[in-house]
């Protein structure tokens, strides 16, 4: 593998780390509802699908792996291990673990959006296709190659995205999760993400394949 790793694999790393640091934010809540007993949870997870090395570099991370084949392998591992830790405490905990998980997700999401337009310099207000732009450096979607959010319309006051097939459904179910409390979780992170970027941004999610429907349709709309 080349030592010099291209814009493109830094701005994948990137998405990618958005999933660990949303992961990790959930964590954090689990542990201070749940206490030890949360710790013996995560012990026995984290020994199955162990965390990352912070510290390490992409390139120390990849090593001779194949660029490609290397960055879906941390997406599949990031994906994996965050849906088996709301899997095991939902199993456990019920309904009282889902809403703390997706309110601490919701949270996280505010944190991302409301850095994101400080990392991208925006001016004023963010607009509704401006914080659509700003998600896509953030929220881990599959590789370039596959079919990720598709925008319909994009307007100041109102876009639209879809997606024809969900790149993560194969990963929650791998890890025993709930297709439709993993979408549910993760389109938490995306409206709080919107009202980070800007309180006034409402988002809505108007069709989800993970409730029965052929595609997903996405909305931020200033309100």
């Amino acid at each position: 593998m080349s030592l010099v790793l291209g814009p493109v694999h830094h701005w994948m790393y990137k998405k990618i780390q958005t999933t660990e640091a949303r992961e990790a934010f959930i964590v954090d809540a689990l542990k201070g509802k749940y206490g030890q007993e949360a710790n013996e949870i995560l012990n026995a997870i984290y020994e199955k699908h162990p965390l990352p090395d912070k510290n390490a570099s992409l390139e120390e991370i990849l090593g001779n792996v194949p660029i490609h084949q290397g960055i879906q392998n941390l997406i599949i591992n990031a994906e994996i291990r965050e849906a088996s830790v709301i899997s095991v405490f939902c199993e456990k905990y019920g309904d009282e673990a889902k809403e703390l998980i997706i309110d601490a997700a919701h949270d996280h999401g505010v944190e991302c959006g409301t850095r994101a337009v400080v990392e991208r310099g925006s001016s004023g207000d963010c607009t509704a296709s401006k914080a659509f732009e700003l998600i896509q450096s953030y929220l881990c979607d599959g590789m370039p190659c596959d079919r990720g959010a598709q925008a319909q319309s994009e307007e100041d006051d109102r876009t639209t995205w879809d997606h024809t097939e969900c790149v993560h459904e194969q990963y929650w179910k791998d890890a025993g999760a709930s297709f439709e409390t993993m979408c549910d979780i993760l389109n938490s992170w995306i409206a709080g993400f919107g009202e980070g970027a800007n309180p006034k941004i409402k988002y809505t999610r108007e069709k989800a394949i993970a409730t029965g429907d052929s595609m997903c349709l996405s909305i931020f709309e200033i309100s």
